[in-house]
């Protein structure tokens, strides 16, 4: 995985790639924007208990706790990224360091697009759902954490393997091999999860994922009764 990450890194330089990288820079900008307003409203409308000194401290907390909400959801929208910028992506990490893969069948945008907004949807449920926990976590150093890139880590790692699998493999076998390598896609996932929460670092997380899972699609061990093929 760490190898992985190093490739996708340096290949950020790549002429190619760089076009994709400020388009995506530019969504992802425009995302976070959205993110933020949304999170300022959902803030806002949990400021209505009797207790007018509580919806008073909710407000004065706004600012900061909004930057927090953002920074929190802000991996939701990695799906909508990847969804539009996928293909071309892998395209360009495959034809550099796996040309004997030859082109890809590929996925139909709609589809993708239609992936990445129920990841969307699903990463904000799952939060939201947690947000009590989350609460209840931070009288529990490092608990909160532990919960929030655990649980995002393996939707997010789940989502970057389908979409980048997909492109070469039928739904089944992709299913079959993200179960048997389950462990390594949730590691990926919390990294993936974890850079998306520093401030201008996770702009590029969407690329950099998918450049990475890329990578570490072809090093995952298929099922006993499955056979090595494209990845």
């Amino acid at each position: 995985m760490i190898r992985a990450f190093e490739l996708a890194v340096r290949q950020l330089g790549d002429p190619r790639l760089r076009v994709v990288i400020w388009q995506s820079l530019a969504l992802s900008l425009v995302l976070q924007i959205a993110i933020g307003v949304g999170a300022w409203w959902l803030l806002q409308s949990f400021a209505t208990f009797q207790w007018s000194w509580l919806n008073e401290t909710i407000r004065w907390l706004g600012g900061g706790a909004v930057a927090v909400l953002a920074l929190m959801l802000f991996p939701a929208s990695f799906g909508i990224v990847i969804s539009i910028f996928l293909e071309r992506i892998a395209d360009i990490v495959e034809g550099e360091h796996y040309p004997q893969l030859g082109p890809a069948r590929g996925i139909p945008v709609w589809v993708g697009v239609r992936s990445g907004i129920a990841f969307l949807l699903l990463l904000v449920a799952l939060n939201l759902v947690l947000l009590p926990f989350y609460l209840v976590a931070l009288f529990i150093a490092g608990l909160g954490a532990a919960l929030f890139y655990g649980a995002n880590g393996w939707l997010a790692g789940r989502e970057y393997y389908e979409q980048v699998a997909l492109r070469r493999l039928d739904a089944p076998d992709v299913k079959a091999r993200r179960k048997a390598n389950g462990g390594v896609l949730w590691l990926t996932g919390i990294v993936l999860v974890f850079l998306g929460t520093i401030p201008v670092l996770n702009l590029f997380v969407p690329v950099l994922g998918v450049a990475a899972m890329v990578h570490i699609a072809q090093t995952l061990k298929p099922p006993l009764n499955l056979p090595a093929g494209p990845r």
